[in-house]
């Protein structure tokens, strides 16, 4: 018996070394629950780590997307200069293309406030048909005309119209065509416009015609139109720039004034 009691008084002393065992457990699950708590820190702090470094890089990527947008975005850093009214109310023609050498240009008007801008280009002869029949000219003649830049000056659209006739030296046309020439006041006594068909060759700046009611068409503000008018009698095939002119004599733009002249360039 003392030698049982000896050794169970052993167990109890060493097992007292470390308290009761209740204590113990609870010891050890403590020391576990406390290294799970600091290891769900750390992992905390590695994703909120994480979350930070997506989050700036997605900054940074936004504001790369958003320069490469400002850059390639068109008009960025251009004043759009074209579209600029000077002073007076009249705009430039506008666009890239470069026009074409002319004369000094005239300005024309209409009562309710439309503007047309004439500059003579140049002339020449057609072989054609007449531009409005499917008769050809008798030989040794042929169809003339003018071509001029036709543009809209003022900040609204206006009616697309032809004001510049075509006037030619009278003893040129054809003899049987002679009574369809009609002089005007303002015009050199020896020539004569004919009928004279005009047409739009091709744009050459500013926006492109508008359609309006009726078949009608509108040129924009700023806009310009290479117009050709072509003579719709035959005339001697041998006429010469000295022979011709473009000049606005209707009275819807000259009201009680004399034919304007649109001179060819020099």
């Amino acid at each position: 018996m003392p030698e049982a009691q000896d050794a169970y008084s052993g167990r109890e002393e060493r097992s007292s070394t470390t308290g009761p065992m209740g204590v113990r457990e609870t010891s050890g699950v403590q020391v576990r629950l406390g290294s799970l708590e600091q290891e769900r820190e750390r992992r905390a702090r590695r994703r909120a780590g994480r979350r930070s470094g997506l989050v700036a890089a997605g900054v940074l990527i936004l504001a790369g997307l958003v320069t490469i947008g400002l850059i390639l975005t068109p008009g960025s850093g251009d004043d759009g200069g074209t579209g600029a009214v000077p002073a007076g109310g009249e705009q430039r023609p506008g666009g890239d293309a470069e026009l074409p050498d002319a004369g000094a240009p005239i300005t024309v008007g209409t009562a309710d406030g439309s503007k047309y801008k004439i500059a003579t280009v140049g002339e020449g002869v057609s072989d054609g048909v007449a531009p409005t029949s499917q008769s050809a000219p008798p030989s040794g003649t042929s169809f003339p005309y003018i071509e001029y830049i036709l543009s809209n000056p003022s900040g609204k659209k206006v009616l697309l119209d032809f004001p510049g006739d075509v006037f030619v030296k009278r003893d040129l046309v054809v003899p049987d065509a002679r009574g369809r020439c009609m002089p005007q006041a303002g015009v050199p006594e020896d020539m004569c416009t004919p009928p004279t068909k005009s047409q739009v060759v091709r744009r050459l700046a500013g926006g492109e015609l508008i359609p309006g009611d009726g078949g009608d068409k509108y040129m924009p503000p700023g806009s310009a139109f290479l117009v050709r008018a072509t003579v719709d009698v035959p005339v001697d095939r041998d006429v010469k720039r000295s022979d011709m002119g473009l000049y606005v004599w209707k009275q819807l733009y000259m009201a009680d004034q004399l034919a304007k002249q649109a001179p060819f360039p020099k």
